[in-house]
C-alpha cells in the first residue's frame, strides 16, 4: 500500500491543480497543511504559460492505494 498527501489549489485560471507529495509524514494536523500550502501560494514559484499553478490552497486529503497481483 502506498499512501500520499494530495495538495489541491486553485490556479489562477480558478481551475483545480494538484501537488502530490509521496512519502509525506503521517498524520499531519490541519494547521501544519495549511502553513505548508500558504507558503507555496504566497511564493508565486510556479507559473506555466503565465498561469499562477498555485494561487490559492483548496483542500488536503491523504489518498491511500492498494495494489493486489492478478497472476
Amino acid at each position: 500500500m502506498s499512501k500520499v498527501l494530495k495538495l489541491v489549489f486553485i490556479n489562477s485560471e480558478d481551475k483545480n491543480t494538484t501537488l502530490s507529495v509521496p512519502n509525506a509524514k503521517d498524520g499531519l494536523d490541519e494547521a501544519t497543511v495549511r502553513q505548508a500550502m500558504k507558503t507555496i501560494t504566497d511564493a508565486h514559484a510556479f507559473n506555466k504559460d503565465g498561469v499562477d499553478v498555485y494561487k490559492s490552497a483548496r483542500m488536503a486529503k491523504y489518498v491511500e492505494t492498494t495494489t493486489n497481483n492478478c497472476l
